[in-house]
């Protein structure tokens, strides 16, 4: 029995030795299992919040193993991910160490750069690395280490005309426009009455035919504005034996004129014993050649009496032939007739011409410059498309396509449905390339960027802007700044931050260029010019929110707790869109369980 107890002591101590010995052994070459998450211990992520550059997400994960976990027998396998949703993007896989030991190692240190595509949903997810320690033959799984939290996506915050919900929607664009100044001017019509020789009564006995109709029917898109009658008479004898014969001419004619009922102003005047009109009647007059007529000239220019002057005209060669050509003009009345051209200030001319085209009317009597007109003064999108469209019908040209192409981008800005939206846009990017086939023009580059923008294919608007910046010696400086502003937003998409803070200074200074521009500093680091910036925007307009959206946002990455509340506060009050953005953005990701970060959210005290 005895030797029966020994031999089972002797057994039990051996097992013994051999499970203290495999302990000491393993503990010497490998950590215990439930240690192995230490491996993580040292691992981060820079930026710890993913920061959105251009349409992907960069960032380093970085770190060292401690030297516990550092064997010749022993590899260390981190695989990272980012968990989204029900989604998870695997980035490989990392090795920070692979049995090379060396006693002078204090730690395995690692750095890995990645690049990877931002796509929908990753705004709230999470960076994970999961550590696998394989000792040998044998493999331990840690738990996997959240080391980064979200995607800052600030640069999607950039203004380039979007709609908002509760936000008025922007127009954008820039339509060609056509000076009417000139068009708009008063114009001047003369007309001659013929009388019978020494006589107040006309020659026909009626007006000429044209100033008979304009008198009777007026002129389309013309308001006669007055009238002045000037009676004359020749020097022939029959014509200066009544002394008053020019003023009864002009009377007469006067009363002509009032009898056709209508209420015109009238003005009359008389010319007597003057050669003004007989000297120009001898300067466009071919009968005589040039020397002659200088002789001519010299007589009726001179200081002389008008009896004077008519018995010196008598003894020059060929006076017969001129006064039997000349004089029998004069006995006449002249009557010049001043009009208003006020169809191109007529605010009822673009309904006109709408109205036509709805019912499929004949466009006579409406030039190319009518349509344009038409077009400019339409308020409403459907009658500018319209109006553009028979504009390109009957006279294409740049004009017309570049304005139609910006009608169909505010058509889109204001269309809920996806599938005509994108509709819309394409139509646009037809006629603004229809337009440069006609004459490449910085205004219709400038479109085609809108447009592309819209299609959120900034690649190509990018391109398109630039373009319209190199042509910008043909066009006014206010067009340069505006393009270079929205050229500095597309900067901010494409991740040049500091080349966007550049276009901005050449941008005007409203409340949507000064946001971009702070913006700009934010995504710098700059938040002191970023908060003057922003501040200045909401100098210029308090109500849409944005600048006290940046504000907020300043104030989050430095911690100050109290202005994230303040300025949250004013930038929800009038902001739908800030108002759901805000407890899902990132950059404020530290207040997500702050009760009073949400309470200013929804507008709580």
């Amino acid at each position: 029995m005895r030797n029966l107890f020994v031999n089972q002591m002797v057994k039990s101590y051996k097992i013994l030795l051999v499970t203290f010995f495999s302990a000491l052994y393993l503990s010497s070459c490998s950590p215990r299992i439930q240690s192995i998450d230490g491996l993580l211990d040292g691992v981060k992520v820079s930026p710890e919040v993913l920061t959105l550059h251009r349409d992907s997400l960069r960032f380093t994960i970085s770190g060292a193993i401690p030297i516990k976990f550092l064997n010749k027998d022993a590899r260390i396998l981190l695989y990272p991910e980012y968990v989204y949703g029900d989604n998870a993007l695997r980035l490989g896989e990392i090795i920070p160490f692979d049995g090379v030991f060396n006693q002078t190692f204090t730690e395995a240190q690692f750095s890995n750069n990645y690049l990877i595509p931002f796509l929908p949903g990753m705004e709230k997810g999470e960076l994970q690395v999961k550590p696998v320690y394989q000792l040998k033959n044998k493999l331990f799984t840690g738990t996997p280490k959240v080391i980064g939290v979200g995607v800052n996506t600030a640069p999607l915050l950039t203004r380039m005309g979007q709609v908002r919900s509760d936000q008025p929607i922007p127009e954008i664009g820039v339509y060609l426009t056509t000076d009417f100044s000139g068009i708009n001017s008063t114009e001047n019509r003369s007309y001659e009455v013929e009388f019978l020789l020494g006589r107040d009564r006309l020659s026909t006995n009626q007006l000429p035919t044209a100033l008979q109709n304009l008198l009777q029917r007026g002129e389309r898109g013309k308001t006669l504005k007055s009238i002045r009658i000037i009676g004359l008479h020749s020097p022939e004898v029959e014509d200066t034996r009544d002394h008053n014969l020019a003023e009864k001419r002009a009377q007469s004619l006067r009363l002509r004129v009032e009898n056709l009922g209508r209420n015109y102003p009238i003005e009359t005047n008389f010319r007597k014993n003057d050669w003004f009109d007989f000297r120009l009647l001898l300067s466009e007059y071919q009968g005589i050649d040039d020397k002659l007529k200088e002789r001519y000239f010299d007589v009726l220019t001179s200081s002389d009496s008008y009896e004077s002057k008519l018995n010196s005209l008598k003894r020059l060669p060929q006076y017969a032939k001129v006064s039997r050509d000349l004089f029998p003009k004069l006995r006449a009345a002249k009557v010049s007739i001043t009009l208003a051209n006020n169809e191109f200030s007529n605010p009822e001319i673009a309904a006109s011409v709408f109205k036509l085209l709805t019912e499929g009317s004949a466009m006579e009597g409406f030039s190319q410059e009518h349509l344009i007109y038409a077009g400019e003064k339409a308020v409403r999108l459907n009658e500018k498309e319209l109006i553009y469209k028979k504009l390109i019908e009957l006279y294409p040209s740049v004009l017309a396509y570049n304005n139609l192409g910006v009608v169909y981008i505010n058509q889109a800005q204001r269309e809920i449905n996806q599938q005509k939206r994108r509709e819309l846009v394409n139509a646009a990017i037809r006629v603004f390339r229809q337009a440069n086939g006609i004459q490449n023009t910085p205004q219709v580059f400038h479109n085609l960027g809108r447009a592309y923008i819209l299609n959120q294919n900034f690649f190509e608007a990018y391109i398109a802007i630039s373009q319209a910046s190199g042509m910008s010696g043909s066009v006014d400086r206010e067009f340069i700044r505006m393009n270079e502003a929205l050229r500095g937003a597309l900067d901010i998409v494409n991740g040049d931050y500091r080349l966007a803070l550049i276009r901005f200074e050449q941008a005007p200074e409203n409340e949507e260029n000064l946001f971009n521009k702070g913006l700009a500093y934010f995504l710098v680091s700059d938040y002191a010019n970023a908060v003057l910036a922003f501040e200045e925007s909401t100098q210029m307009n308090r109500s849409s929110g944005y600048g006290f959206y940046g504000l907020a946002m300043v104030a989050a990455v430095n911690g100050d707790r109290e202005s994230v509340y303040t300025y949250i506060s004013r930038a929800v009050q009038t902001n739908e869109f800030l108002k759901s953005l805000a407890p899902t953005d990132m950059v404020f990701y530290r207040f997500f369980e702050d009760n009073l970060f949400l309470k200013a959210i929804r507008g709580e005290s």
